[in-house]
């Protein structure tokens, strides 16, 4: 019976010590999420505190500058991240570029947001990606004491062939049609919705051309000589 003793004693030490170890375990993967939830809270922007989102194309279109001006002072960093549709022969992929900015100030400007992908191992070379036509744009504005500010936009991408041939450039989510041509043909044009609700179009050049009419008919732009600018919803 002694001998029996002796045995069992290292076994029930051992279980004892599994349970402990077990218990410990669950109770820190129980406490964490709520420890993270606690330390962001998602806050509003007044009218007045709303920054202006800038997507300015490059001239040959695979490249695009982000550009964030009346950045609110309390906001320490911006995360962006732009995703897009392009095309590898007959399939389309999924790609994107994402990254965070420390502010320094109430502007930000990053101009190397590349459609496609670069290898600088010894100087760069660079693969550009076909198809892109237009995507998403999320932005998150965090304050030192993690609180934030998250924006999603879509946006449209479209060469001045491409917008003189089907005379309009549209922003499908958002059902905005600029119906229209341009005098340029080698430029290309960004449409977004930006963080006051207007619709604003970016150009690697002037967008100088027509605009014949804009839909919905809520919807105006001062200049009508250029496609570039924001257009307001009444």
């Amino acid at each position: 019976m002694k001998k029996i003793t002796i045995i069992l004693l290292p076994v029930v030490i051992v279980v004892l010590l599994l349970a402990f170890l077990f218990y410990r375990n669950k109770k820190t993967i129980v406490n964490t999420p709520a420890e993270t939830t606690k330390a962001s809270k998602e806050i509003e922007l007044s009218p007045t505190e709303k920054p202006v989102v800038n997507l300015i194309p490059r001239a040959d279109g695979h490249n695009l500058t982000l550009k964030i001006t009346g950045i609110p002072t309390k906001f320490t960093t911006v995360d962006y991240e732009l995703i897009y549709t392009a095309k590898d022969q007959d399939l389309e992929i999924e790609k994107g570029v994402s990254g965070t900015i420390k502010l320094t100030g109430s502007e930000l400007e990053k101009d190397d947001l590349l459609l496609g992908t670069a290898s600088c191992t010894n100087g760069c070379k660079y693969k550009y990606d076909e198809g892109v036509n237009g995507g998403t744009l999320t932005l998150t504005l965090t304050t030192a004491d993690k609180q934030y500010v998250s924006y999603e936009t879509p946006f449209t991408l479209k060469s001045a062939t491409d917008l003189n041939k089907a005379k309009k450039l549209t922003l499908d989510q958002e059902n905005l049609i600029i119906n229209g041509t341009v005098a340029s043909k080698t430029d290309y044009f960004v449409v977004i919705k930006n963080f006051n609700s207007v619709y604003s179009v970016f150009s690697s050049g002037n967008g100088k051309g027509k605009i014949t009419s804009i839909e919905p008919s809520p919807v105006t732009k001062t200049d009508l000589t250029s496609i570039v600018g924001d257009y307001i919803a009444q």
